[in-house]
């Protein structure tokens, strides 16, 4: 993926990248099914920064069920949408 300057990254976050990646997430993490948008919006910053975080994500925050498979396959996904958008 090629690296991106601060600017270019919020235009891009700013003019879709933002929805595009939280319909996304809400698509394929079950964690986010049936979560109101404001708290979706502030998971979503918050995975696109810290991918790795699903798993804490999932349990502090949103109280949902352990689900290492899912929250690695949403990994995956996030990581193949920022490649697609690179």
């Amino acid at each position: 993926m090629r690296p991106r300057s601060a600017n270019e990254w919020r235009s891009f976050w700013h003019h879709g990248g933002e929805d595009e990646l939280r319909v996304e997430l809400q698509r394929i993490w079950p964690a986010l099914h049936g979560v109101a948008d404001e708290a979706c919006a502030r998971s979503v910053e918050r995975v696109a920064t810290l991918a790795s975080e699903l798993g804490r994500i999932r349990a502090d925050e949103l109280d949902a069920a352990p689900d290492p498979d899912a929250d690695r396959d949403a990994a995956d996904a996030i990581v193949a949408w920022f490649h697609a958008h690179a």
